[in-house]
């Protein structure tokens, strides 16, 4: 199969549950991309805790892309923004509204900062900004953000009921996901990976049949429903991702891409 781009949900997918990349997922890859193949982080996170993830691999950071924040910002691993699709000031204070007893934020985040709104929990929030490579800072009243991302953090039953309890005004006005969950994630409502893998591709002018996308969980249903793009899920995807897959693998703890990669992709095919 002729790949120019492999797409990578990270938590789940790349990441063992020891948060770690398998040496074998990662000398795949990194023979991939090698081969002319741009090998692209879609994840939640940050750019900075991409980084954080993406260190073994050594990509040359002018020539290499993340999507981001579910797919609300585009750049290259240099830190350059391609493309930014920012919260409004309406978005913001709409989020700061839904502050419940036993839900953690709205917390927001721009390219580099974590940021706590006012009257936000800051329970754990040095601990979860750390593991995104980020700084911790307090929203200033009047001050004027571009956040790419909002979140609410809790147990996965009070988020559960959290999320069966936001009006449907709400849920017209971002698009809300889940990469787990203990954590609901808002962004603008025309914000998802599959709209950021497809305007990145049509910048790299890669056909839509020459990418590959691997994922495993809500987050990633958008690119998992794109229609000429070959869908690889995780053997420890949820079910609405294996239904939409064009093949299942094995779990992220077994080297699923790795063995995907070596049944489908044919390097040689592919050198630039």
């Amino acid at each position: 199969m002729k790949i120019k781009l492999i797409a990578v949900d990270l938590d789940g997918t790349l990441l063992t549950s020891r948060k770690k990349v398998s040496e074998k997922t990662l000398e795949a890859l990194k023979k991939a991309r090698k081969n002319g193949i741009y090998v692209v982080p879609l994840s939640g996170r940050p750019l900075p805790g991409v980084l954080k993830v993406f260190e073994p691999f050594d990509f040359a950071p002018d020539d290499n892309y993340a999507i981001c924040y579910n797919g609300g910002l585009i750049q290259q691993l240099d830190g350059q923004v391609i493309y930014a699709n920012p919260l409004s000031h309406e978005n913001v204070q709409h989020m700061i509204a839904l502050k419940r007893k036993g839900i953690f934020g709205p917390y927001f985040m721009d390219t580099k900062d974590f940021y706590v709104a006012p009257g936000a929990s800051a329970f754990g929030v040095s601990f979860i900004a750390k593991a995104r490579n980020m700084g911790v800072k307090k929203m200033e009243p009047g001050k004027k953000y571009e956040f790419i991302k909002g979140e609410f953090v809790s147990l996965p039953s009070k988020m559960k009921k959290f999320r069966a309890s936001l009006s449907p005004e709400t849920e017209k006005e971002f698009n809300i996901s889940a990469s787990g969950g203990q954590c609901l994630e808002f962004n603008t409502p025309d914000v998802s990976k599959g709209a950021a893998l497809t305007q990145l591709l049509d910048l790299l002018n890669i056909p839509a049949n020459e990418a590959m996308v691997f994922g495993d969980n809500n987050n990633d249903l958008s690119d998992f429903e794109l229609p000429e793009v070959f869908k690889v899920a995780m053997g420890n995807a949820i079910p609405e991702i294996k239904e939409r897959a064009d093949y299942v693998t094995a779990s992220n703890n077994q080297d699923g891409i790795a063995q995907a990669i070596e049944k489908f992709v044919d390097l040689q095919e592919s050198k630039r």
